[in-house]
C-alpha cells in the first residue's frame, strides 16, 4: 500500500512541467488576440489642416472661356493668367459704344444750343442744362454702358490674387462661363494652418504661442511645427475647445489633410 501511494502521488518535477505548458498556453491565446493600440508619447488629439487664405476666381459675364492655363495641384504666382474669356464680343462692345458716345456728343450740342447757349463754352452752360442735354441724347446712357463694356473686359481675364497651389477646377476651354461660380480655387501655402480640438482639463498647455508637432497621416516620417494662434473661447457640449496653430511651413500638405498632434 506505501508502495502503491509513492507511485500515485506527482512529482515536484511534473507540476513544474505542467505548470510551464498552462503558461505557453495563456501567452499564445493572448499574442493571437486582438492587438492593443498603443499611442507615441506626448499624443494628445486627432486634428486637420485647413487653409486659412483662400480665393474662389469667377466670371461676371456669361460668355464662352477661350482658355484654362492652370491644373489641379499647380503652383502659381501672383499676378500670374488662370482663364479668360472670349476678348472678341467685349473688344467689339467696346468699340461700339465708343461709336454711340460720339453719336450722343453731336446730339447733346444740339440740345444745349437749342436751350440758348454756347457748347463750345462748357462754363456758361448751366448745370441742371447740362445734364438734361446728357439724358436727353443718350450721352450719359452711353457712358454708363461703355464703363460697363471695359469692366467685363478687365474681369474677363483671372489672375492668382497672390502666390498658391491651384485646386477644385471646374471650368474647360470652350464651355460657357457661369456667372459667379468659381473657375477654380487658390490656396495660399504660406497661410495653412491645423485645427484641433482638446479637453477644456488640457486648455493649460496650449497656450498662446505654444509650439506642437503635427504628423500626417499621409506623411507619418515628416513632422511639422505649428505655433498656438487661436483658441475659441467656447466650450462645447463635450467638454472640448477648438485650437487653431499656424504652419509657418506646409510644403505637400493639403487642405483637410487628417494630422496627429503631438506636444513638443
Amino acid at each position: 500500500m506505501m508502495l502503491m501511494a509513492c507511485q500515485n502521488q506527482p512529482s515536484s518535477s511534473n507540476t513544474s512541467l505542467q505548470e510551464t505548458a498552462t503558461l505557453s498556453e495563456e501567452l499564445q491565446s493572448v499574442s493571437t488576440s486582438t492587438p492593443v493600440e498603443v499611442k507615441a508619447e506626448g499624443f494628445t488629439t486627432l486634428g486637420k489642416v485647413v487653409a486659412t487664405r483662400y480665393a474662389d476666381l469667377s466670371f461676371q459675364s456669361s460668355l464662352p472661356i477661350m482658355q484654362v492655363y492652370v491644373k489641379n495641384g499647380q503652383l502659381v504666382r501672383q499676378g500670374q493668367r488662370v482663364a479668360e474669356l472670349d476678348m472678341f464680343r467685349l473688344s467689339n462692345t467696346i468699340e461700339q459704344q465708343k461709336k454711340q458716345i460720339a453719336q450722343s456728343e453731336l446730339q447733346m450740342k444740339d440740345v444745349i444750343i437749342a436751350q440758348g447757349y454756347d457748347p463750345d463754352v462748357p462754363t456758361s452752360i448751366p448745370a441742371e442744362v447740362k445734364q438734361t442735354a446728357e439724358i436727353k441724347s443718350g450721352y450719359q446712357l452711353a457712358k454708363e454702358q461703355l464703363a460697363a463694356a471695359e469692366h467685363e473686359l478687365k474681369t474677363a481675364v483671372l489672375n492668382a490674387p497672390f502666390d498658391g497651389t491651384v485646386a477644385n477646377v471646374k471650368a474647360q476651354a470652350h464651355e460657357i462661363a457661369k456667372v459667379g461660380e468659381p473657375v477654380c480655387r487658390i490656396i495660399s501655402s504660406k497661410d495653412m494652418a491645423v485645427e484641433f480640438r482638446i479637453m477644456e482639463a488640457d486648455l493649460a498647455k496650449y497656450r498662446i504661442g505654444t509650439t506642437i508637432i503635427a504628423i500626417p497621416t499621409a506623411y507619418k516620417d515628416r513632422q511639422y511645427e505649428a505655433i498656438v494662434s487661436e483658441v475659441n473661447p467656447i466650450v462645447d457640449q463635450q467638454g472640448a475647445i477648438t485650437v487653431r496653430a499656424r504652419l509657418p511651413e506646409a510644403h505637400d500638405l493639403f487642405d483637410g489633410m487628417n494630422v496627429e498632434i503631438m506636444l513638443k
